[in-house]
């Protein structure tokens, strides 16, 4: 499965992190290294398997943390409206 960036949130890589705005509700989210990293990937249209293979290599954790933390801040994300499905 891939997802997308809804047009409603806006997005900024600063640095090694990215920042997320939901205009909306005025949620904001600041996502560390690992997790902009994983943002980069899904927001291109990268499935959650690219993005724990990107993690694996470039932050050395090994296969089950790195699917894991993909899985956590995905569901997070959709949770808070922040990607939704690309079929959607």
């Amino acid at each position: 499965m891939t997802y997308r960036v809804p047009s409603h949130v806006y997005h900024r890589a600063l640095h090694d992190e990215v920042i997320l705005l939901d205009p909306r509700t005025d949620a904001y989210l600041g996502l560390n290294p690992t997790a902009a990293v994983t943002w980069e990937v899904l927001a291109a249209g990268g499935t959650p398997e690219a993005a724990a293979a990107t993690l694996i290599e470039r932050f050395a954790v090994d296969a089950d943390t790195a699917r894991e933390d993909v899985a956590s801040l995905i569901a997070d994300l959709l949770a808070r409206g922040l990607i939704e499905p690309a079929g959607a």
